[in-house]
């Protein structure tokens, strides 16, 4: 009985090391596997990190390049502008318009006397109280009158005359005025398409008794070229 028990354990323990071992020869086999896929796979991970790192660079350049001319096209920009400010004058010039002769407002306007602020580039000039176009395109324009006018509506137009004379109202700025501590900033602005030796000015029609404030940093009038 026991040779018997003996046996039967005996023939398990070798039969259990034969399973271990081929336990073991498959377990070498699916690694030798799995380096070797690892083998092929390495050129690609090499590659890969390398294309990220030229797809980041021509994205880099790019940018920069971007960058460059969006400074470039605001270069340029600076170049060509035009700010006019109001002059320590202490009383502000009327002009009576004829019919016909303006194609827009008729009647009294209020010219107020404008200096060069500031002036960059030669596609802008200005002569008198207007603003000349050397060269066309799309231009921002911009205007602001501070009031001091109690107890009524005031404001102001900007407009351009072409060559043909005729004047186009570009922008318009209305504000109600009030009885005490009357002064309020009427303030216009916006981006327009003028054509070369188109002149433009800032005027306050049918308000012969205007009150401006005549500080440069009140009143002022001006245009950006934008390309």
């Amino acid at each position: 009985m026991l040779y018997h028990a003996l046996l039967l354990v005996s023939t398990l323990t070798v039969s259990f090391s034969f399973f271990l071992v081929y336990k073991v020869a498959v377990l070498e086999d699916d690694i030798n596997k799995l380096r070797g896929d690892i083998s092929n796979l390495k050129p690609h991970s090499k590659e890969s990190p390398d294309g990220m790192i030229t797809g980041m660079s021509r994205t880099w350049e790019r940018s920069k390049q971007v960058a460059s001319l969006n400074s470039q096209q605001q270069r340029q920009t600076a170049k060509d502008s035009q700010t006019l400010c109001s002059s320590t004058a202490s009383s502000l010039r009327m002009k009576r318009e004829q019919a016909g002769c303006s194609g827009g407002t008729v009647g009294n306007v209020t010219v107020i006397p404008w200096i060069v602020a500031l002036h960059q580039g030669e596609a802008i000039s200005s002569t008198g109280d207007r603003i000349i176009i050397q060269q066309g395109g799309f231009f921002i324009v911009f205007g602001q009158v501070l009031f001091q006018s109690p107890g009524t509506i005031m404001g102001h137009i900007v407009r351009s005359r072409g060559t043909d004379q005729r004047s186009t109202e570009l922008l318009r700025c209305l504000q109600e005025m009030p009885q005490t501590n009357c002064a309020n900033t009427c303030h216009t602005g916006g981006m327009v398409k003028l054509e070369r030796e188109d002149e433009l000015e800032l005027v306050i029609p049918d308000r012969p008794q205007a009150q401006v404030s005549m500080d440069a940093d009140s009143t002022f009038f001006g245009i950006i070229r934008l390309n």
